[in-house]
């Protein structure tokens, strides 16, 4: 039987957690707060902890690399219903297993505990992914890289389709995903459309679309926030009994798109070619990966405004030289009119 520490400051919270995870066949100690949780853990070992962000006498984000420290071998799941997404991230660099949302979904807490102490047994096979996920990452960054010259770069300024289809090839690539799509937002119909994607059929790609706030697509550009779904299934916000036949997995990640602060549209990959759901570190990838084609937006509109000025500029010369030609036309009938008169 696992033994799994469960440290947070709110009792209910320790009874709620720890009634399902018996149920569920796993041992139960519990502290509320840092001070006990090391207490517990200098006379048990424990198989998993889950620790939340907030606590009275040291934050998690201070226990957590002590914990990776005394115990690198434990998987710590950090929970919390105040921290942002951001703190998610952290909580992964420190070398949490996952980050997971108050209010917890406790059959995904059970999956996520599972999961983590099945890798935690077996992490040297685990380590070859990861790395081959790096060198992939390393050799589409210079791929990348050798497409920023001076000779080409306004092409591809001026088609920024293959811009982005560049992206998301490289995307996909690195994620070991078979769909990643790219929705951008018409402000007018309030409306997300399909502009580029991979693994997509033609005609999807034609007529894909969702309106703003509806959706999965359409939350996530609502709301602005990035969203890392493991099982839709039984998602308590987006769950669906049946799953679309172009998805052979249930588990998805969406990323919003933003310039100057503001949603322009949003990214989406799913199918992950091993099968297995998306994880917390795919998701800061997929992040990653979306400024970046945030950044390429931007760039190709500034590109877009700079042409439309140097336009107006060119114009604007040749009424000025049109006009210098009416002026100095004026002259010189003046000065014919002068020399007659005199």
């Amino acid at each position: 039987m696992d033994t799994v520490l469960v440290i947070d400051d709110e009792r209910l919270f320790l009874t709620l957690v720890r009634d399902e995870l018996q149920k569920s066949g796993f041992a139960v100690l519990v502290a509320e707060n840092a001070t006990q949780a090391l207490e517990v853990l200098s006379k048990r070992s424990v198989d998993a902890m889950i620790m939340d962000v907030v606590m009275p006498d040291m934050d998690g984000m201070e226990l957590l690399p002590r914990l990776r420290k005394d115990h690198p071998t434990t998987p710590v799941v950090v929970v919390s219903g105040r921290a942002s997404f951001l703190s998610g991230v952290q909580a992964m660099r420190l070398g949490a297993a996952d980050f997971l949302r108050k209010p917890l979904n406790f059959d995904e807490l059970i999956r996520v505990l599972a999961g983590a102490i099945a890798q935690a047994r077996q992490t040297v096979p685990q380590q070859p992914q990861r790395l081959d996920q790096l060198e992939r990452l390393r050799n589409g960054a210079l791929e990348l890289s050798n497409l920023i010259r001076w000779d080409i770069l306004g092409e591809f300024l001026k088609d920024n389709a293959g811009l982005y289809q560049k992206a998301i090839d490289l995307i996909a690539e690195v994620l070991g995903v078979e769909i990643v799509s790219l929705m951008l937002l018409v402000e007018s119909e309030g409306i997300l459309r399909v502009v580029q994607a991979k693994g997509l059929d033609p005609e999807v790609l034609r007529n894909a679309s969702c309106p703003l706030g509806q959706g999965i697509s359409g939350r996530v550009a609502q709301s602005g926030e990035p969203l890392l779904i493991r099982d839709l299934a039984v998602d308590p916000n987006f769950a669906k009994k049946e799953r679309n036949p172009r998805y052979r997995t249930n588990s998805l990640m969406c990323v919003p798109l933003k310039v100057n602060g503001k949603v322009i549209g949003v990214m989406n990959a799913n199918n992950k070619v091993t099968e297995e759901p998306f994880d917390a570190y795919d998701l800061a990838l997929f992040i990653v990966f979306s400024c970046l084609v945030s950044l390429s937006f931007a760039t190709t509109k500034l590109f877009e405004q700079l042409v439309a000025t140097m336009e107006e500029v060119k114009l604007a010369n040749a009424r000025l030289g049109r006009a210098n030609m009416e002026l100095e036309a004026r002259l010189k009938q003046l000065q014919a009119l002068r020399g007659r008169t005199t």
